[in-house]
């Protein structure tokens, strides 16, 4: 099914598509091509599912677990546009449309006060700037103009990170080396205030297309999107000499996004595959290190596998080029006490992100920065 024409070979894709289908609200936003990714299997897959049922391990199995444990959900999370308004004025503008608007969060008891929430109430989100927090179940949330003018743009706290950590200065240049859809470069343009330049680079042209769609209407003035292959661009390009930031968010398993998916998919943990995005993770970040230019980058992925996670951040920095010329920098976002596995040395210097600790999707951030460097 991977193969199918309309889902380009993204498992992910195939992954969301499913569980819409078995678990979520069904596919009628989809197009009719990826409808049919799923209707024309429909059969085989509602007999694969029964087989699971037989076994306890089916969907009605998955909600009966569920329903006999508190039941974890995920506010929806906002970043402020700050390239069509201020922060400021966004908050006025809420008020004024009768949100109740209750002020910072403190991260002791983030938890706490968020499963509280009301579908009226916002907060502003304690560790990522600009970032503001609505209850997880108001109704055609997409639908609200504010969204869907992209004053406001929908994007989980944890996909906040790279950006925010790796903070670029106005008139800096970035590259984002596997950027589509464009969420993360689109940040970094805010963090920069439209000053400077993003060179946002992704492999699959329909997704480039995507991503310039979008970073138009979010008013993303610098970014010079374009298709390619990072690992076979030449970063010694005169053109990239000026580049010091890399966001380097790569291929992975997608396993912090379809967690709930698990039982169905056995975990999106197959060693081999596992195996293969790990050394491709390793490769692409390598590359981006030999950025002349580059002074900090942030390594990311939306996996909870510590192949892609750790792993890769333990082999890379074995690389004598990175020895000699990177450290992992330490006490990144202290505050943020979800850090990396403790069975690996660079894990306390590493974060990782958990629905059931931060309320986001499961995620993983290590920052890079040149030796000496100063700025």
């Amino acid at each position: 099914m991977k193969r199918d024409a309309n889902i380009g070979g993204s498992v992910e894709l195939l992954y969301v598509l499913m569980y819409e289908t078995l678990v979520g609200s069904g596919l009628t936003r989809c197009s009719q091509e990826l409808k049919s990714v799923i209707s024309r299997r429909i059969q085989r897959i509602k007999e694969v599912e029964h087989a699971m049922q037989d076994e306890g391990r089916g969907i009605k199995a998955m909600k009966e677990a569920d329903d006999g444990m508190k039941k974890i959900q995920i506010p929806r999370y906002a970043r402020i546009n700050t390239l069509k308004w201020t922060a400021d004025e966004a908050m006025k503008t809420l008020e004024t449309e009768k949100w109740k608007i209750l002020g910072t969060l403190k991260p002791e008891n983030f938890a706490e006060m968020v499963t509280k929430m009301k579908d009226d109430e916002v907060y502003v989100d304690p560790h990522v700037e600009n970032l503001i927090i609505f209850a997880p179940n108001i109704q055609n949330f997409y639908e609200y103009w504010m969204v869907e003018q992209r004053y406001l743009i929908l994007q989980d706290k944890a996909s906040c990170l790279p950006a925010f950590l790796l903070n670029p200065r106005p008139g800096s240049q970035v590259f984002d080396t596997c950027a589509a859809p464009g969420m993360k470069t689109s940040h970094a343009a805010a963090i920069m205030e439209n000053q400077g330049k993003v060179w946002a680079m992704d492999r699959a042209a329909d997704r480039v297309a995507t991503m310039k769609q979008l970073l138009d209407a979010s008013k993303v003035a610098i970014a010079s999107s374009f298709c390619g292959d990072f690992l076979k661009t030449d970063v010694t390009d005169k053109k990239f000499s000026k580049v010091k930031f890399a966001i380097v968010d790569p291929p992975c398993s997608g396993s912090g996004i379809v967690k709930r998916m698990d039982e169905i998919t056995g975990g999106n943990a197959e060693k081999e595959r596992l195996e293969k995005l790990k050394n491709l993770q390793a490769m692409i970040l390598k590359h981006a290190l030999k950025l002349p230019g580059l002074k900090r980058a942030v390594y990311s992925t939306c996996s909870v596998h510590e192949e892609e996670n750790e792993q890769v951040v333990d082999e890379v920095l074995l690389d004598t080029y990175v020895r000699q010329n990177y450290v992992l920098k330490k006490n990144v976002l202290p505050e943020w006490t979800y850090r990396g596995l403790k069975t690996y040395e660079v894990g306390e210097h590493c974060l990782r992100a958990n629905p059931k600790v931060t309320l986001t999707n499961g995620f993983f951030v290590a920052v890079f920065e040149r030796v000496k460097s100063s700025e």
